[in-house]
Parts: structure tokens; C-alpha cells; sequence
């Protein structure tokens, strides 16, 4: 007698929430994400950007937390993909905010699709966990929007570099 073994393609999906700290206060907007800026990074990036990424994979999320970069250049201007201090489109300039919730992607033969929308919804303020980001940016990065970095093992506390008036989209002027 010959044992199969089937597989159920169960992945690990994990929604890890660490990076905030506390209650949140208000301080989201709706931003359209460019799905090509995560799906065509680099592995060792999309590794950071993914939950439930593997070779066979016909779905992944996009994990919250991911810094956010507004896209200045090329065919998709004003559209948001992850801060990537090696990117050309404007997304090497400045951490925007970060991704509010998990986004589920669907993976076809056409590409990435979001199942509702690529609307999604970024925080441009609040107290943060920097070192459980998915993607830590550099200390010298600078941040649109108003974000404390919370250090809890020795409760010190320091505002995130905004070197020039925040743009945050559908605030302020």
C-alpha cells in the first residue's frame, strides 16, 4: 500500500499589530496604493512588505504598519507604495504614514488584485513601536504627519524627523 501525502496550502497569515502603542487617536485618510510597488520589489522586500508569501501562494497580505511613500514620478503619481530609500518615483524621499490594516491580495495570472479596493486607509499620526515595523526606516528618514516613537522596555519617547511641512492628503490646506 502506497501513503499519499496531499497538501492543503494552508500558509501562516499573521496580522501583527506590535508597532502600535496604546489607544490610537484619530488620524487616518484614504490613499490609493500602486499594487506594482510591492509585487514587483525585491524578494528580500517583499518579504518584509508579505504575510502568507510563498511560491505557490494564490493569495497574501500586505501587513499593516508598512511605512507608506507618496509616488511623484511616472505613471503613477500621486498612487502610494512602500518607503523604499532605493526607489526613483519619489518613494526614497519621505515616509508618508503607514498602512492602517492588513490588505489581502489576491495573486492571478493577471497580476495582484485587492478584492474590494486599492483605497486604503493610512495613518498619518500616532504613537509607534518603530523597531516592529515591518520595514524600519532609517533615523535620519523624514516622516509627513505627527508620530511619536515609543520605546516600552524604557518608556523614552521621541518625535519622528518632519523637516518640512506635513502633505498629508485631505488635511490641512
Amino acid at each position: 500500500m502506497v501513503n499519499m501525502i496531499h497538501s492543503t496550502g494552508v500558509r501562516s497569515v499573521i496580522d501583527d499589530q506590535t508597532w502600535r502603542y496604546g489607544e490610537q487617536l484619530p488620524g487616518t485618510v484614504s490613499v490609493t496604493l500602486d499594487l506594482a510597488t510591492f509585487s514587483n520589489a525585491k524578494t528580500e522586500n517583499k518579504k518584509k512588505y508579505l504575510t502568507g508569501l510563498d511560491d505557490s501562494a494564490t493569495e497574501v497580505y500586505i501587513k499593516s504598519g508598512v511605512p507608506l511613500a507618496r509616488i511623484t514620478s511616472g505613471a503613477s503619481n500621486g498612487l502610494y507604495g512602500p518607503y523604499d530609500p532605493e526607489a526613483k518615483d519619489g518613494r526614497q524621499e519621505r515616509v508618508a504614514g503607514l498602512l492602517e490594516s492588513m490588505l489581502k491580495v489576491n495573486v492571478t495570472v493577471g497580476g495582484w488584485e485587492v478584492e474590494d479596493s486599492e483605497v486604503v486607509g493610512m495613518r498619518f499620526r500616532g504613537n509607534v513601536i518603530v523597531a516592529n515595523l515591518p520595514v524600519v526606516p532609517a533615523e535620519t528618514v523624514a516622516w509627513n504627519g505627527d508620530f511619536v516613537s515609543v520605546d516600552p522596555a524604557t518608556g523614552t519617547t521621541k518625535r519622528l524627523p518632519n523637516t518640512v511641512a506635513a502633505a498629508v492628503p485631505g488635511v490641512g490646506a
